[in-house]
Formats: structure tokens, sequence, C-alpha cells
């Protein structure tokens, strides 16, 4: 039986837009075959006149926002010139675009809202109709969904320090709702929920936050230096907000020549509040804002940490590296130092036998293991003691990057299999030059493999596992057999029924039922 029927004609619809017509062709294009039904199959393909940059997926509403780029005549440089468009997959219909210049605007969406970002302003649009509801001069760091409320800082002007007037916005209406003074010196770090109607901003320390109307305590710490051990650093240019919203670090504002992040998570547990900075380490109450207690740290030795709490024990993790300018750079020393949650009162001090700094780190049941870029360490959760090196020789130029944090599959007698399935209790990890290294539950080297001979996980869709490899999707069944095949040399995405392809200036979607109908 035919899957879906291969038609030769295209369809050209053009859409009027808010000031232009977006064309998109619409045809049906051969994309892979079905084992299952001994037959080609094909999908839907939707071709505009740009280069796709970038994309929104919104599973619920099952919509795409897409951000198209014009390219030259050769198609080896970008323009400034471009669109965004929102489109309705079920319905398969366009329902507006607007144009973008990009060398002057920005767009950020969330689950409910698009945000557009110019060089002075702020634009709420209309999911439904790209329209604006509201403009404000403020910059939104952040949305709480909850109470629709966003907050952010003026736009920085040329010539003119940054803000550090916080504002409220009504996401609703654009309308201000409250400011507060709240100082970025060394930008934010994280925003953290409290309560329902409070949050958490760590910046220069944690400053609590009521959406309503701007009120809350402040705990003020430093979390950046202008040096490192002792030396100026370089020049540097801030981070941008834009990088900020999709990565939960906002360095807008900051000055040149800073170091930053020099500041560990926040751990909030039965109304305290845990943390570190470059001058020390503090447990807070959540409800006032009062110091319970804090030890100084050597600004010798801080950098950037990690904390963990387990049984009354809080674990300092410091990492020996720090932000610069958005990159990692070394700093400090790399330790483990523990202390009682309730009194401070210091435990062990471990330092760490490696050079370099904390690449990931995991706490086992008895135990830590620390990677850096050339050694795994293991270390007694008790007594602080090194319980195991392991320093494996690296081709040269090679070094650990993480650990493995995603699935990969393997192909053994005609079935698919998870590595870490059967190896629940090994590790895997990541190198510069894509290898992956199997270590085992003693700490032990198990193996090399590389990761280009593994399958990677696209999506799930009922019992279907949709994974791919070199240019290829694979649709794997309930009992891990393949039983269709796919190419595939762009992006590819599962939402609801539809696989999703993305590819320079087209989308195609194929519905995933009609391979288990």
């Amino acid at each position: 039986m035919k899957i879906h029927l291969l038609f030769s004609l295209s369809i050209l619809v053009v859409f009027p837009s808010l000031a232009q017509s977006t064309k998109v062709q619409i045809s049906q294009v051969p994309i892979g075959y079905s084992y299952f039904h001994s037959d080609s199959i094909s999908a839907v393909e939707y071709r505009f006149d740009k280069m796709i940059i970038d994309y929104y997926l919104d599973t619920p509403r099952n919509t795409f926002t897409l951000k198209l780029r014009e390219v030259n005549k050769t198609k080896t440089k970008f323009l400034n010139s471009g669109e965004i468009l929102f489109f309705d997959l079920s319905a398969e219909k366009l329902k507006w675009s607007k144009p973008i210049n990009y060398a002057t605007t920005e767009f950020q969406q969330f689950p409910d809202y698009l945000l557009e970002s110019s060089l002075t302003q702020s634009y709420s649009l209309n999911l439904e109709s790209g329209q604006v509801q509201w403009e404000a001069k403020t910059d939104i760091y952040h949305i709480h969904k909850p109470t629709n409320i966003g907050i952010g800082y003026p736009f920085l002007r040329p010539g003119q320090k940054p803000s550090n007037v916080l504002k409220g916005i009504d996401i609703g209406s654009g309308e201000e709702v409250w400011k507060r003074i709240i100082h970025r010196d060394y930008g934010w770090n994280d925003v953290i929920t409290l309560n329902d109607s409070t949050v958490g901003i760590v910046a220069s320390g944690i400053q609590a936050v009521n959406i309503h109307d701007g009120s809350g305590w402040a705990y003020y710490t430093t979390t950046g230096t202008e040096k490192i051990d002792g030396k100026s650093t370089a020049a540097m240019t801030a981070v941008g907000v834009g990088l900020g919203l999709l990565t939960g670090y906002y360095g807008y504002g900051v000055g040149i020549n800073v170091v930053t992040d020099i500041v560990s998570n926040v751990i909030y547990h039965e109304n305290k509040l845990f943390i570190t900075s470059f001058e020390k380490i503090a447990c807070i109450d959540a409800l006032t804002g009062k110091v319970l207690w804090s030890n100084p740290l050597s600004d010798k030795l801080v950098s950037s940490g990690h904390l963990y709490l387990e049984n009354g024990i809080l674990y300092q993790l410091n990492l020996g590296r720090a932000q610069n300018n958005g990159r990692r750079v070394k700093m400090g020393v790399p330790y483990m130092v523990v202390y009682d949650q309730d009194t401070g009162k210091q435990g062990f001090y471990t330092p760490f036998p490696f050079d370099g700094f904390v690449l990931d780190h995991q706490m086992n049941e008895a135990s830590f293991d620390i990677l850096s870029n050339q050694e795994l360490v293991r270390i007694d959760k008790k007594s602080g003691q090194i319980i195991k090196q392991l320093n494996l020789t690296l081709e040269k130029g090679e070094e650990f990057i993480s650990r493995l944090d995603f699935p990969v599959y393997y192909k053994e007698n005609e079935k698919f299999y998870d590595i870490r399935e059967g190896n629940s209790n090994s590790q895997f990890i990541r190198t510069a030059k894509n290898q992956l290294l199997m270590i085992n539950e003693e700490l032990e080297y198990e193996g090399k493999f590389s990761l280009f001979d593994f399958y990677g996980l696209v999506g799930r869709y009922k019992d279907l596992l949709i994974l791919q490899k070199d240019g290829k999707i694979s649709v794997i069944d309930g009992n891990q057999m393949e039983i269709a095949t796919i190419k595939n040399k762009g992006i590819a995405l599962v939402s609801d029924k539809f696989l999703l392809i993305i590819q320079d200036e087209a989308v195609k979607k194929f519905d995933l039922d009609l391979l288990i109908q």
C-alpha cells in the first residue's frame, strides 16, 4: 500500500503578511522507505523563499515560529534582512509573518509570549496575529509565568552607564507595575522561586523580590572580580541579554576587565538558602534574608562553585574556574570542603591533585566523582579521602568534556540498544574529539568508542523510537527493529505525531501514525 501518494504538482501559496507577501511552496516529496509496508514514503514540504536560521516549536499548540534570513546570491553570507513567521502545523496554515532587520532586532519566545526587542524598546506580539500588543522601554530579563509579570532594566543607551532600576512589567498590558534598585555589577546568575509570589534574583548576592510589588529583602555579596590571582584581567565585552534569556546567565551591563560567575548554585531547603560567593559561603533565612551563619573564603583559592546538601551536611565543590567574556578561565584551586548545614562548622577539606579545573561532577551513594580535563577522581563522602584516581593517557590535543548526559544507541543483530542499558553503573565520558570512554563502577577503564558509530535520539512517539545517524533517520518499533528509514541532512524533531525535518529553506512534515497503521 502507498503511505503517501506522490504528487508531482506543487502549490505556490502567497500569504499576505503584516508588511509584505510571504511565498510558501507546498508539495509532496519522497523522503524514505517503509520496511513494514514495503513501499516508499513521502512528506509534506513547506518551502520558503529565505533560509531558516532558527525555530521555536510549541508542542501543546503544535505551532512553529520560524526565523528566516536573506542570503547573498552565492549563499555564502547572511544579509541583515529577513522575516519571522508563525505557522500552524495542524491546520497547515501560515498565520502571519513580519519583516526583521537582524542588525537591530531580536526575538525571544516563551510558551505564551513572543517578545521583540529593538535597541531601545521591547514589544509584545500577539501569537495569533503578530500585531503589537504593547511596547515598553524595558529590556525584559525574566517572565514570571504564574502572574504574567516580566522583570528587566531600561535599555542600555550609548554613552550612559547601565541602570540598576529593575522594573516589573505587566506582560498583558506593558504597564509598569513597580520598580526597585537591584545592582548587577557582575550580571545575573540565576532566578529561583522562593514561593508563589516571590523570586530570588541571584545578582550581587540574592535579592528577594515580591513579583507583585517589588518588595523584599536583600543579601549582598560579591560575585565577580577585576583580578585573578592578584593580576588584572584582559579587556572583555559584556555578554548580551539575548544570551541570558536562552541560557539563564545574564551578563548585560557588566563592565570590562571583570571576571564573573564567582558564585555557586543556590540550594533552597527548609526555608534556608545556601550560596557561595567571591567572599564567603553563607546560610540565609529565606523568609527574612538574615544571615544565619557564614564562613570566609580565600580570594586566592575561591572560584565558581557547586553545592550539594545531604543528611545535614553541606558539600562545597570549588570548581577552579570562572567566566570571562562568556568563556571559562582558570581561577583559584579545585577542592571540596564540608560544613554542618545548621552551624556552618567546617569538616574535611580536600584539594584535588590535578592541574586544571573541574569539568563535571556527580554525587554517588558513598562518594563523589570529579572529572577534570585529564583525570577522574573519586572522593569518599565521609572522610574526604581520595579513594581512587584514573589518569588516562589521551591522544595529543585530546581532553575530556563531560559525562554523557544524553542517550545514544547502537545496532547489534538487527536490533537497537541504548548503550547505558545493561551498563547502568558505568560512566561514559565524552572527549573533545568525539570519543566515548567507558568507565566501570570501580573507576576502571573498560574501552573506547567513537560517538560517530552511535545513533542519536530524535524523539519518541507511542512505541516508536526515532533515531538518526550519518544523514539517515531510523524509525524503531517496540521490538527494537527498524521499520523505516528517512533521508535527513537537516535538523529533525518530533512534535505530537509529526516528524519534522528543517533544512535550508524548507520544513518537511511526516505523520508517524502512517507507520503503525
